[in-house]
């Protein structure tokens, strides 16, 4: 399977996401996906733009003004599924207010070779791991992120939602009792999307999000799925983290976002 095909399964995943517990409207430049009761969450209310129309982000930019008039959500979120044309549209949209984002999607097949901490227990949310206990992880994350107490429950509680919808299993990594580190797997077939992995801040640099990492990919071999796939903030990253578990490269998401 070669690169395009890795990315596009990227995409699919992030789409199917972002569509579930949603309202999708077809547009001329793509689709406008609407989530009223998650307002805070720019990736339950967003465009997704799949030919750039002529007029530039005019189009784009009206339509979104339209779909959310009225309602709570004031900020304004676009995906590109080519990232060469986001790219190309990069200074429209930073005339307008936008700020770039990217995430860069990478793959593997199998296991890693590389070392993980032992002493770290992996317990699944809703059969030996409690709920409480993925949101006391979510909510120091989170916190560390700079989300509001509110954007947190928002952005958890849709979380929660879509997994129960699409098969997403969640993870808690616990530390001497204590719940440290989580993460998800969603298997689809022979792809596997691993997803929300983060570590609570006083616990980081004891290998914990690295493990984390390597038992999803042990869950996603008993699951048969066959590749594997992540995204890491472009901005963020840690080639070296990633190239050691085994990751390669596979494309780009970029959008751009205006905050509300």
């Amino acid at each position: 399977m070669d690169l395009r095909e890795l990315h596009r399964a990227a995409l699919e995943f992030l789409r199917a996401w972002t569509r579930s517990r949603g309202i999708s409207e077809t547009t001329p430049f793509g689709e406008i996906v609407r989530n009223e009761r998650f307002p805070l969450v720019h990736i339950a209310n967003l465009a997704w733009v799949d030919a750039v129309p002529e007029g530039g982000p005019a189009p784009v930019l009206a339509a979104l003004d339209g779909a959310f008039l009225g309602t709570d959500v004031v900020h304004r979120h676009v995906l590109f599924t080519d990232p060469a044309a986001a790219y190309e549209a990069q200074a429209a949209f930073a005339g307008l207010g936008f700020q770039p984002t990217a995430e860069v999607a990478l793959a593997r097949v199998g296991l890693p070779n590389c070392i993980v901490n032992d002493e770290v227990e992996l317990r699944e949310v809703g059969r030996d791991a409690p709920e409480d206990d993925l949101r006391t992880v979510v909510r120091a994350v989170h916190g560390d992120r700079g989300y509001t107490p509110e954007e947190s429950r928002q952005v958890h509680d849709l979380d929660r939602l879509r997994a129960a919808d699409l098969g997403n299993r969640a993870f808690v990594g616990y530390l001497d009792g204590r719940p440290v580190a989580s993460a998800d797997l969603w298997p689809r077939g022979r792809f596997g999307m691993i997803g929300n992995v983060g570590t609570v801040p006083a616990y980081r640099m004891k290998g914990a999000g690295r493990t984390m990492i390597f038992r999803m990919l042990e869950t996603a071999m008993e699951e048969r799925v066959e590749y594997a796939l992540l995204t890491a903030n472009l901005s963020t990253w840690t080639p070296t983290l990633y190239k050691t578990l085994g990751f390669t490269p596979v494309g780009e998401v970029r959008g751009f976002l205006r905050p509300g």
